[in-house]
């Protein structure tokens, strides 16, 4: 029976998982960037320039946004897979506390 439950846990916490997104704003990240190095004369003002800087600051942010949705999952993974053989009452350190009491 526990071996079912945990079973289910993990597959609606894996369902869960790949749900959920990190979302960086990329887009709006982009456009700060931009302002703030026109505002500093790092950027020309031309209106190409500024388009060529927004879609690198993107590309960038997007496979930062990327690898951060992957470190995720896996410490997700790892966090309920040390939950689950970690929370055993038949663990032979749990027996040993329990002779203890």
């Amino acid at each position: 029976m526990n071996k079912l439950l945990a079973a289910i846990l993990l597959m609606s916490c894996t369902f869960s998982l790949h749900a959920k997104t990190i979302d960086l704003e990329c887009e709006v990240l982009a456009n700060k960037m931009v302002t703030k190095l026109v505002d500093e004369g790092l950027l020309l003002s031309a209106e190409q320039h500024q388009i060529r800087a927004r879609a690198i600051s993107v590309a960038l942010c997007s496979e930062v946004q990327k690898t951060a949705e992957v470190q995720h999952q896996k410490a997700q993974t790892s966090a309920l897979q040390n939950w689950i053989f970690e929370n055993r009452p038949d663990k032979p350190g749990n027996k040993r506390l329990k002779r203890l009491k």
